[in-house]
């Protein structure tokens, strides 16, 4: 998952708890203080700049009467891009000849069908 993947994960994360927030008729500062937490992490939440761990969703969602799934978005990254680290690891055994021709023609394959 790139950074800008986790991102759009979180934001909406953030748009479902807000949602849900809203639905149970419940300010930030309700469900900040039913969850011990300040009103200025439940606005981070809901626009994303902060990440709220599982057990908070679950506690969340007990709050708010939801079941945890409906906190969580069905996601799919906008890539499937091969890690930076690996890619440049293959560049450097390639040029190195510790990958022989018919192994790499086999990673560009996987690497073509994964994205």
């Amino acid at each position: 998952m790139t950074d800008n993947d986790k991102d759009r994960f979180y934001t909406k994360v953030g748009q479902f708890i807000k949602h849900a927030r809203s639905k149970a008729d419940l300010s930030q500062a309700d469900l900040a203080m039913k969850a011990n937490m300040s009103r200025a992490s439940i606005v981070n939440i809901e626009k994303g700049r902060q990440h709220p761990p599982l057990h908070l969703l679950w506690t969340f969602s007990e709050i708010l009467n939801v079941n945890v799934s409906n906190l969580i978005p069905d996601f799919q990254p906008a890539t499937n891009e091969v890690n930076p680290i690996f890619e440049k690891f293959i560049k450097k055994s390639k040029a190195k000849g510790h990958i022989k021709e018919d192994s790499m023609e086999n990673l560009n394959s996987f690497i073509s069908q994964s994205s």
